[in-house]
Parts: C-alpha cells; sequence; structure tokens
C-alpha cells in the first residue's frame, strides 16, 4: 500500500520556531506515509501549492491512502473540505486522520468528518471576528499600528525618531531616521524623479540595492532600504504629513485612496511634510506615472511636453524638431499626434511650440480676469451635497430617542471633521493656485519667466491642451 502525507501550518513562526511542522512530518512518517507533501500556508485558502500536487496525485490514481494529523490540516473552509472528500471518495483513496478515528467507508465516519470540518470553519470565523473587534476597538482610539520609517512608536501615538542612527564617515555627521527622512523628502523635491532620487539618496548613504524575489526575502519593517514602490507608499503615508491611516493595506497603497481612513492631526507637531509639500510631490507622482517621467537626457526644457493631446484620439502627443530653410543652426519645435507615426489617427498635422503656449497663455489670462470679477462678488456660503446628507443624517440621530443612536452620532461627527478637514485643505490648494494665476493678469508676466518656471506654473495650472488639425482645439485648466 502506498501512501500519501500531508502537513501544514499557517505560518512560518510556526515551521521555524515551535516545530510544529517537523512533528507533523515526523508523525506521518511514523504512520508509514512513503512521501509527504507540506504547506506554509493559512488553511483558509485553497490555492495552495504542495495541497494541489497532493489532489493531482490522488486524481491520478497512483496512491492508495492519505495521511494527516488532523482534519484541519487539509483545510479550515468545509466548502473546500467537503470537495475535497469527495475527491478522496470518487477515486477510492482511503483517508487516515491520525488525531481522529475516522472511517470514510462508514455513514458514521462521514458525519463525523463533516462535524469536524464545520468546527474548524466555526474556529477560523470566530478567530476573524476577535479579529475584526480588535481592531475596531484600536481605530476608536486613534492608536497607531507601525511607525514608517523616521518614526517612532510611543504606546498609542507616533512621534518623529530622533535617536541616532548612521553617520556619515565622509562628514563625520550623526544622523537619525527623522533626518535622514526629510533628507529623502528634499532629495526628491529636487530630483523631481523616484529613480534619480533613490540613486541620489543611496550614493550618498552608501546603499547597494539588490533584486529580492520570493516570500522569504521581505524586508524588515523599518529598515533604510527602499525600492520606487516603496518610496512611492511612504511618500503618499498621511503619517508623514501629522496625521493617522488606516485601510493601508498592501493593495491599497498606490490606487486606492478615496477608500483611506485617514484620522487627521493626531500629530500635528511631529511632521515630515506640510501639506503645501504634499501638494507639489502628489503632482509630480501623478505627472510621472502618466507621462513616464521627468527626461534629463536634453538640457532643453520644453514647459508644455506632457500636456498637449489629440482631440481625435485623445492620446498623447510628442515633440518633434525641424530646422529653418534660411539658418539650419536654428531649431525649431512643434508637437505631433504619437498615434500617426503607429497609423493608429489621421491628425497628421503639427502645431508649433509657440501657438500652443500662446493659446494656453489667453486661457489663463481669460480665467484671471473671470476669477477677479468674481472675487468682486457677495458670496453666499452653502453648504456641499455631500455634506447637507451628512447633516441631516446627524440630525435625524440626535433628535432619536435613548442612546442608542450614540455610537453613529460619532461616527456621523467624525465624518464631518473629515470632511471639513479635506474641504479646508482644497480650498487651500485652490486659493494658492488662484494666487499663481494672478500673475497672469499683466501680459508681460510669463515673458519673464525662466522655462524652468513656466514647467511647474503649467503644470500646476493646466490640465490639457487639445489640438486638431493643426490648430490649437481646446485649453482644460485646473483652477
Amino acid at each position: 500500500m502506498k501512501s500519501l502525507g500531508y502537513a501544514r501550518v499557517s505560518s512560518r513562526e510556526q515551521a521555524e520556531n515551535s516545530h510544529a511542522l517537523g512533528q507533523q512530518i515526523e508523525r506521518l512518517k511514523a504512520a508509514g506515509a512513503t512521501e509527504i507533501y507540506s504547506d506554509v500556508e493559512s488553511g483558509s485558502k485553497d490555492d495552495r501549492s504542495a495541497f494541489n500536487q497532493l489532489m493531482e496525485t490522488v486524481k491520478a490514481g497512483v496512491i492508495d491512502e492519505v495521511v494527516i494529523t488532523r482534519l484541519d490540516r487539509l483545510s479550515r473552509s468545509l466548502i473546500t473540505l467537503r470537495k475535497t472528500l469527495e475527491v478522496i471518495r470518487c477515486t477510492e483513496v482511503n483517508l487516515r486522520v491520525l488525531d481522529d478515528n475516522i472511517d470514510l467507508s462508514t455513514a458514521a465516519g462521514k458525519f463525523h468528518i463533516n462535524l469536524l470540518g464545520a468546527l474548524a470553519e466555526m474556529e477560523v470565523d470566530q478567530l476573524s471576528e476577535r479579529v475584526r473587534h480588535g481592531h475596531q476597538h484600536h481605530r476608536d482610539r486613534n492608536a497607531a499600528y507601525f511607525a514608517p520609517f523616521g518614526y517612532v512608536k510611543v504606546e498609542d501615538d507616533l512621534e518623529l525618531d530622533h535617536t541616532p542612527f548612521l553617520c556619515l564617515l565622509a562628514d563625520q555627521v550623526e544622523m537619525s531616521r527623522a533626518a535622514i527622512g526629510r533628507d529623502m523628502v528634499e532629495t526628491f523635491m529636487a530630483c523631481r524623479s523616484l529613480r534619480r532620487s533613490l540613486r541620489t539618496i543611496n550614493q550618498k548613504y552608501g546603499i547597494t540595492s539588490h533584486a529580492y524575489k520570493g516570500k522569504g526575502n521581505k524586508q524588515a519593517r523599518g529598515k533604510f532600504h527602499f525600492h520606487t514602490s516603496g518610496f512611492t507608499s511612504w511618500l503618499n503615508n498621511p503619517i508623514l504629513r501629522g496625521h493617522l491611516c488606516y485601510g493601508r493595506s498592501r493593495r491599497q497603497r498606490q490606487s486606492h485612496k478615496h477608500l483611506w481612513d485617514i484620522r487627521y492631526d493626531t500629530h500635528p507637531d511631529h511632521r515630515l511634510i506640510n501639506e503645501e509639500e504634499y501638494r507639489q510631490i502628489e503632482a509630480i507622482l501623478d505627472y510621472n506615472s502618466k507621462q513616464g517621467g521627468f527626461s534629463f537626457k536634453s538640457d532643453i526644457i520644453h514647459p508644455l511636453s506632457g500636456l498637449i493631446y489629440c482631440e481625435q484620439c485623445n492620446r498623447k502627443c510628442r515633440i518633434t524638431h525641424f530646422r529653418l530653410r534660411s539658418d539650419p543652426s536654428v531649431k525649431k519645435y512643434s508637437y505631433q499626434c504619437n498615434s500617426y507615426h503607429l497609423n493608429a489617427c489621421t491628425q497628421k498635422r503639427s502645431v508649433r511650440e509657440p501657438i500652443l503656449e500662446q493659446a494656453i497663455i489667453d486661457a489663463l489670462m481669460t480665467r484671471a480676469e473671470e476669477i477677479a470679477e468674481i472675487a468682486q462678488l457677495p458670496q453666499e456660503a452653502v453648504d456641499p451635497p455631500a455634506l447637507q446628507a451628512l447633516k441631516a443624517e446627524l440630525a435625524y440621530y440626535e433628535a432619536a430617542p435613548g442612546n442608542r443612536a450614540d455610537a453613529i452620532i460619532a461616527d456621523l461627527k467624525k465624518q464631518i471633521g473629515a470632511f471639513w478637514h479635506r474641504q479646508l485643505l482644497e480650498d487651500k490648494h485652490q486659493l494658492a493656485n488662484q494666487e499663481l494665476l494672478q500673475g497672469f493678469s499683466d501680459r508681460r508676466y510669463w515673458q519673464t519667466l525662466l522655462p524652468e518656471e513656466k514647467q511647474d506654473l503649467y503644470r500646476a495650472l493646466v490640465d490639457r491642451v487639445y489640438m486638431r488639425e493643426g490648430k490649437v482645439a481646446g485649453v482644460e485648466l485646473k483652477v
């Protein structure tokens, strides 16, 4: 009789520290298993490599018996367990459970195994409930979970970590994690590129980067070593701006900011980044993700790069150049639809760079005049619809008799406070953009700007410029 054993533990800590996996394997060998498969995975997961190999072997009909120590080693999901037992029954493979006297050939054995499976599933559900309740209690107290680089957790609060961390031998300067974190922020704002910033940081602090693969090569939390995605997540972390944040799981860190549960101003005296700096960082990251980053290959700065789009195919336009026939040493630049060269768009004609820039200047001057006229009119304070709905819901529950709705009332007040905080930040950002726009009330203002100043200004105020048939079709502004 050929017996196949299967062992499983939920975590690598169980496998290494408690030797639970090794104990299971030794027991299976003593029970007569000639070959043993093992997993270090949660029992609630169906996709386990060794478990999948086990089932493929069972379906092939080349073994007579499967040996396990306990039933929950196969699965903690009742649905998965039933499917597994059905496969074992249909292939006429015997299942032997060392800790339970189970015989699948009898009705009592089938009942017993289903009962144990239901109990295992209930145990998993109860554990999940306890974890959820613990997380909710943690959030109700605005308690911190983990401290990102630059911070240290003091009881339930977060503070900047000013303890000595490393010493730069060249300058004989001792630096803390907080000082290094601030240096990383300033480096990114100067370089405006993730890779260029990390290259500068690694060279300064003597860090060698390696390509890590596999689950066993995860970096320890708080270690001073970043790759591009980790650096992006760190810069976007609200903790650096003085706010606690929940719901930033690995899948939600990059593109699901609307799902984050942010508790504002929980540690306002321990900020690495202020809100205005974060606006600039966010704009740089957003631009780089859409346009492929800043190019440092050319000494010439093109302020309109990344802002010009084809109105027909809605694709980004690329910059081209040509030389004057009268003076071949003079190079001129224009923008043409990038899809035309792929035969995916019919917009062949290009638009010269000065014409596009003049259209932007005209649009900004017109908007500056409109804002100046609006500012002279009396403004009525009207709550946005979303805030009106929250206030109406709050009034309803506050008028309800008794105190059963106290938790709902507290949650609604928290939502209203967070809404006002976000609105305040948006108003400040809008006001800052309007102040930038005021300079365009003077037609000579933009002529005095350097190319790099124009680049920052256009990206802060201009969303897109559309061109069609060799002409400017429209200018979309952010303000």
